[in-house]
């Protein structure tokens, strides 16, 4: 017993060391194995992320490259606006505003800014629940940060009702009042803040400066119904011309604000209640002077392709990135919802090319020298497009078309600016129903016939006449030298993710070296936006001196800016710039609106200067004068 309770007392007290026998304990081993497996499963996390770290490598420089560059450029603009120019290595110009007020030159007539489509901000009086916390925050015209965070209520808001094209129950969108509607619009896009700022350098401010912020998507006529839009633009150019000396006020429209001026001249003169009711020589008493900038008087041929497909200017992204734009990123198909909003702005049928073929030609000829290509790929006329059709459901606004339809379609592979309303007549019914009561896009044979008096013909220089204005001056001021969208060959595209838009240009469409044709469209001369048909013709012939369509024989100027390369990587401002996202920063015609506004006339500040082919294409347009 003693022996035992020795030996207990020894296990007890002094318990031998494992460990120094050469094995261990069992809650050592558990742990030994528990820190084995811990290492191999750490081992194998490491390996697994080392492999994610492989399959999203490319990704990731692919992103991080583009941030990167995205910084180093904002920060060399920021750089280049910042910095005086003296530490940049060149001499700063001097901008046109300045170097005319050291001339003497000074505020004299009030100016009234009209600007055009898209460009003018809207924000927001009434929504839905979606649009909680955005009341009068601007829904176009900003960051459009909200298409990010809520898209689809984003583009519920800004879609006007398909049947009225006014707006839709319980949401109200209105423009944005005052000359921050169209100052600045987004990162790259000058619009008026260069002109403005030029002009407040020789005098203009508050009470003699103002922008006619309209909403820019309903139809003319629509923004005086719902709106009043026309009645206080009247009012205000008779408060200017009355609160500044009863000078005369220069108006300066922009791109579509040209033909929606138009409409106004119209308008104000006409008897109510389809006009104005300020009779004749209303004109002529308060307005000295239009200066229209890139005017879209006879339409862009972009405004087919945006009906058609959605495309048009864009057709470059498809070409480079179509995975985006296929990408299902609100729902559905990126370009389905733009088509479905887009159809329901009454203003885009207003740039719908006007004068059918007389102005834009036809199968058998056209105003440029294109004189190589095969007529069964493309037409001559305003928005050409070529289909391959097979007898698949096209998506239109009542979403079918019928097999009949389709075959109508397909028989003609080329379309011209006077039957294309045909086939968008098939695919945006209720688009073109809406735009039949509004606007009109042929050539009146005889203006006195009384139909003509009715707003639908009014934004059309072909169908309406100048008012009578002997001592008004009208200006085309555009760019010139820049290649821009005349026609576009469209195929037919079947898809099971895209199944509502059947038809998207053929950016695999490529003429021969020195061709017109390149990446499914055709390009001409103008400012990037408008052929300088369009821009240019009716101040060089339809209005020149004493016309049918300028009975009073108002003063016409035609004025052309050349293209100039930027001078370096970052020589952004536009001084030289012929484009029309960027026309509004071209020092040339800054100077000529401040000389204008100033007191000058048309043969003051030099007359007509043209670099392209406008008079030659004009003497081949056969149109009664």
């Amino acid at each position: 017993m003693v022996s035992i309770s020795k030996l207990k007392k020894f296990y007890l007290v002094e318990p031998l060391k494992s460990s120094s026998l050469g094995f261990h304990s069992f809650e050592e081993t558990k742990k030994c194995e528990s820190i084995v497996i811990n290492e191999v499963e750490g081992k194998r996390q490491k390996k697994h992320r080392k492999k994610q770290c492989k399959d999203w490598r490319c990704i990731d420089y692919c992103f991080w490259m583009i941030g990167y560059m995205c910084t180093t450029w904002w920060l060399l603009s920021l750089l280049y606006g910042c910095l005086p120019a003296m530490l940049l290595g060149f001499e700063a110009p001097v901008s046109p505003g300045v170097r005319l007020s050291r001339e003497g030159v000074t505020a004299l007539h009030p100016v009234v800014l009209v600007p055009g489509i898209v460009t003018g901000g809207l924000e927001l009086w009434e929504g839905r629940s979606c649009a909680e916390g955005l009341f009068r925050k601007r829904l176009w015209g900003d960051s459009f940060a909200q298409i990010l965070k809520r898209p689809l209520c984003w583009l519920e808001h800004l879609s006007l009702h398909d049947e009225t094209g006014l707006d839709p129950p319980g949401i109200r969108v209105r423009a944005v009042p005052g000359l921050v509607a169209a100052d600045n619009f987004a990162s790259g896009y000058l619009l008026w803040a260069d002109l403005i700022e030029n002009l407040a350098r020789i005098g203009y401010e508050g009470k003699n400066l103002f922008m006619a912020a309209y909403d820019w998507r309903l139809s003319f006529q629509n923004t005086e119904i719902r709106d009043q839009a026309l009645s206080r633009l009247k009012s205000h150019i008779e408060l200017m011309f009355v609160t500044n000396g009863y000078k005369k006020v220069v108006v300066v429209p922009q791109s579509m604000g040209a033909i929606y001026f138009l409409h106004f001249l119209k308008w104000v003169e006409t008897p109510p209640p389809m006009g104005g009711g300020s009779g004749p020589g209303w004109c002529d008493k308060y307005i000295k002077a239009i200066m229209n900038v890139s005017p879209a008087f006879l339409g862009d041929p972009r405004a087919v392709s945006n009906i058609f497909s959605t495309e048009s200017s864009v057709g470059f992204v498809r070409t480079v990135a179509s995975g985006i734009l296929n990408f299902d990123y609100i729902g559905r198909q990126t370009l389905e919802h733009a088509m479905r909003v887009c159809r329901t702005w009454d203003s885009i049928i207003s740039l719908m090319p006007k004068g059918g073929e007389t102005i834009w030609g036809g199968l058998d000829w056209c105003l440029e020298d294109w004189n190589n290509y095969d007529q069964q790929e493309i037409s001559w006329g305003s928005n050409s497009a070529t289909f391959n059709l097979s007898y698949e459901a096209v998506w239109i606004d009542c979403d079918e078309m019928s097999r009949e339809s389709i075959q109508k379609i397909s028989k003609k592979r080329a379309y011209t600016a006077r039957t294309v309303f045909d086939i968008l007549n098939f695919v945006a019914p209720k688009m073109m129903k809406r735009a039949e009561a509004h606007f009109s896009h042929g050539i009146a044979e005889n203006l006195e016939d009384p139909k003509y008096a009715h707003y639908r013909y009014w934004s059309n220089p072909l169908e309406t006449k100048l008012p009578d204005a002997p001592d008004m001056e009208i200006y085309c001021l555009y760019g010139v030298g820049i290649p821009t969208e005349r026609s576009h060959v469209h195929k037919f595209y079947p898809s099971e993710k895209d199944k509502s838009i059947p038809f998207q240009i053929d950016s695999s469409a490529d003429g021969e070296e020195g061709s017109w044709l390149h990446n499914g469209v055709y390009f001409v001369d103008g400012d990037e936006s408008v052929p300088i048909v369009s821009s240019g013709f009716m101040c060089a012939k339809g209005w020149h001196g004493r016309t049918r369509f300028n009975p009073s024989g108002t003063a016409t100027y035609t004025i052309e800016y050349q293209l100039k390369q930027p001078g370096g990587l970052i020589d952004r401002r536009g001084l030289e710039n012929g484009a029309s996202s960027n026309i509004m920063g071209n020092a040339a015609l800054i100077e000529d609106v401040l000389l204008v506004a100033a007191g000058a006339t048309g043969v003051d500040i030099g007359g007509d200067r043209i670099f392209s082919d406008i008079m030659r294409m004009s003497e081949r347009i056969n149109l009664r004068l």
